[in-house]
């Protein structure tokens, strides 16, 4: 804060009336934050990880990939081995003209990948992505044997069990007129 003042290059007069333990502190506290937040200094922050939600419904499973900043071109998916793996890049594209800088950068930038194993249950040939406004979607098909179905109960003549309990029925009247003669 003192660097902005134009009133003085010293701000020791302000604190000369005031207790030196407490409002000094206070002082020194605000300084020290405020030149914190001023100085030029670049984040250590670590690459750039697309944050992704993973859904299921009853016909597929819906992976959604927040990606703001990524261009499209920059990004590639593929199945390989029963996996999914998603990589690209978030580029850095700020140019810092003469007299200019960065003061601060929280921002992740620089190259992602994400794999994620794949049930065996997936259609892969199916396989559909949308990518609109920084989020990725990616549509993971579920395959007909995989999304279950209702088993009618039969009751009476036909089908496969009328005739496995015809063909037994028939060999039980063979043991029985066997043994009677």
């Amino acid at each position: 804060m003192r660097m902005l003042s134009t009133m003085s290059p010293d701000w020791a007069w302000s604190r000369r009336s005031l207790s030196p333990t407490l409002m000094g502190d206070v002082f020194d506290d605000f300084d020290r934050i405020v030149d914190s937040f001023l100085r030029p200094t670049v984040a250590n922050t670590v690459n750039f990880q697309p944050s992704c939600d993973v859904r299921e419904t009853k016909d597929h499973y819906l992976v959604t990939f927040d990606m703001p900043g990524v261009k499209k071109d920059d990004i590639k998916i593929e199945v390989q081995n029963n996996q999914l793996h998603i990589s690209g890049e978030r580029r850095y594209e700020m140019k810092e003209e003469e007299g200019e800088s960065t003061l601060r950068r929280e921002r992740a930038y620089g190259k992602f990948e994400r794999t994620f194993t794949l049930p065996s249950t997936i259609n892969a040939e199916k396989i559909e992505a949308h990518y609109e406004d920084g989020v990725l979607n990616v549509a993971l098909p579920k395959a007909e044997a995989a999304k279950g179905r209702t088993i009618q109960i039969q009751s009476g003549q036909g089908g496969f069990f009328s005739k496995l309990l015809g063909a037994k029925k028939e060999d039980t009247k063979e043991i029985k007129d066997v043994k009677a003669s």
